[in-house]
């Protein structure tokens, strides 16, 4: 006959973290993802309080769109264009954006510059700065020829933005570093 007093159930714990069961690699995409969230945080305070002011014939760098970009490039088509589509989202209401077609226009380009490098290229450095090149550029006149449609800037600043889309192609090479460290972060799900 068993007493009762055999079973003694576990205290409970309290708080939040108690309640939240993640795995370590679940740990890891986490950080993975809020390092990358961290990252266009940074990347938007140093264009708007920065570079803001540098501008040379008018034209100034745009860091978000290519950080998005480059983000999308290194994770791949499916984890890259949602985070694309949440993060220029994010950028529109960050009040940096050109307009609301920058939510469609940012998103649509990550995925298919994502999707024609995983389809054609390896993927390495050339390959991600060629492809955020494409995407930076056609980005920027998409931008212009909208403005310029919508009559918000004129047809003879068409320089302007493509300098523009220049000067933020050089600034590619300096984040692709960043962006491919924060990517190894718990190990990548798509091999090639």
């Amino acid at each position: 006959m068993a007493k009762k007093n055999e079973f003694k159930p576990d205290k409970p714990r309290l708080g939040f973290f108690s309640k939240l069961f993640l795995t370590q690699q679940q740990r890891k995409t986490l950080l993975k993802w809020l390092l990358y969230a961290l990252f266009l945080v940074a990347l938007s305070v140093v264009q708007d309080v920065l570079l803001c002011r540098v501008r040379i014939f008018g034209a100034t760098t745009e860091l978000v769109p290519c950080g998005i970009f480059l983000i999308c490039l290194a994770e791949g088509l499916e984890g890259g264009s949602v985070f694309s589509l949440v993060a220029s989202g994010l950028y529109l209401f960050s009040g940096t954006a050109a307009g609301y077609y920058s939510i469609p226009l940012i998103t649509a380009l990550a995925v298919a510059v994502t999707f024609f490098r995983q389809a054609y290229l390896k993927k390495g450095f050339l390959a991600t700065m060629l492809c955020t090149v494409f995407a930076v550029t056609v980005y920027e006149m998409l931008v212009f020829f909208i403005g310029a449609f919508l009559e918000l800037t004129s047809l003879s600043r068409i320089g302007g933005f493509f300098l523009m889309a220049m000067m933020t192609n050089l600034a590619a090479p300096v984040l692709y570093p960043v962006v491919r460290a924060i990517s190894t972060i718990g190990g990548n799900e798509w091999k090639e």
